[in-house]
């Protein structure tokens, strides 16, 4: 595919016309978006020409920074969907610490790979490690693995008041994790899995140590907004919570509904949205009800027409071909899953992205995600 600045320009002038049409739900066509970050640089070895790895970018700033900037870049000349194509005006630019900075944070210690992204190895195991674990208190904000991310985000807001640029084009928006992956999810990971056993072999336990997790993250959560001047509650909210998809629907409303709750009330002055990856559709019904979500993230696996009977043509649905097919292809199994998607009945009142489902991975071709958004720039279009 051909880049030009002038390509690039219409390109832009289409996307801001697309979502400012999607917001009045009177778009013409589905949106297209994919969700990736640096791993798409760091875990392949043709783009990854610096010889990156995780834990030199996790213990230096000026390598992270090059990175994201580097990754960025490459997206925006590559890799085309329905956002802002070319050199933007400022640079975008996220302290990326993936998903391991809250475990990692509660004292989770850091196992890094060669081939993935880096992980955490659980560490609470037993009701006595987290009987000794809430003896201490909930974490300070800016402590631990935070007071890491702290440094980096200060560097980086450093090197924005100097003035630098990448390709003549200043730093813009820093972004730092001011979210969560979820209360239930993180104390999965430090416990390696055992709070689910507790759910059931010691409930009381279980609770005050959910709750306990809550707590923390919610006051972690607030003095990141604070340091970034982020005022709180605000529409727009959104959090995760992936193994959820571990649970009944009894035991979520039971365990962990209230936890969310507590949270959305918390940031969330309107309807919040979600990021649910894996096999979620139990709760859907609880997640409409009980938390009037605005819109889900979904991955695999996730019968998406079923989603949508469930939730309504009011929800925004984001959802789509499995990573697996966009990566391994071929063009024709991935325009046939494609069309699955598009006849699953999700399209129904509009509100629906067509994503990766999720996260895709690293080595994908970019002809196959270009192919994919073309596809859909055809056979995407709503009847008039």
């Amino acid at each position: 595919m051909l880049h030009t600045t002038n390509s690039f320009e219409q390109h832009n002038e289409m996307v801001l016309r697309l979502w400012k049409d999607f917001k009045l739900n009177r778009h013409k066509r589905i949106p297209v978006i994919w969700g990736m970050n640096d791993r798409m640089i760091v875990l392949n070895k043709e783009l990854n020409i610096r010889n990156y790895t995780y834990e030199k970018i996790f213990n230096d700033p000026e390598t992270m920074l090059q990175v994201e900037l580097e990754f960025e870049y490459w997206k925006r000349h590559n890799v085309y969907a329905d956002w802002e194509m070319g050199l933007p005006r400022e640079w975008p630019t996220p302290v990326q610490f993936q998903n391991v900075y809250e475990s990692a944070w509660f004292g989770a210690p850091l196992y890094f790979s060669a081939y993935s992204v880096p992980d955490i190895i659980p560490f609470l195991k037993s009701a006595d490690d987290l009987r000794t674990f809430m003896k201490k208190g909930i974490p300070e904000p800016f402590t631990g693995f935070m007071a890491r991310v702290r440094s980096f985000y200060e560097y980086f807001l450093k090197k924005k008041e100097e003035g630098y640029t990448y390709f003549g084009r200043p730093i813009g928006s820093i972004s730092a994790p001011i979210g969560t992956d979820g209360p239930f999810t993180i104390a999965t990971n430090i416990t390696g899995g055992y709070v689910v056993k507790m759910l059931y072999l010691n409930r009381s336990l279980a609770e005050e140590f959910l709750w306990f997790m809550t707590e923390s993250i919610i006051e972690r959560m607030k003095a990141w907004h604070r340091l970034l001047k982020i005022s709180f509650p605000y529409e727009g909210f959104g959090f995760a919570d992936d193994s959820i998809q571990l649970l009944s629907p009894r035991a979520y409303r039971e365990f962990v509904l209230p936890l969310h709750k507590k949270i959305v009330n918390t940031f969330c002055s309107g309807r919040p949205s979600i990021h649910l990856c894996g096999a979620v559709i139990q709760h859907l019904k609880t997640l409409k009800e009980e938390l009037n979500i605005s819109s889900i993230d979904t991955g695999f696996p996730l019968d998406l027409g079923r989603a949508r009977e469930i939730l309504g043509e009011d929800v925004v649905i984001q959802g789509g071909v499995r990573v697996t097919t966009l990566k391994q292809g071929p063009l024709s199994k991935i325009e046939e899953e494609v069309k699955t998607v598009l006849d699953s009945g999700v399209t129904k009142g509009k509100k629906f992205v067509f994503r990766d489902a999720n996260n895709v991975a690293p080595n994908t071709p970019v002809e196959h995600l270009n192919f994919t958004y073309e596809l859909l720039k055809k056979i995407g279009l709503y009847k008039e």
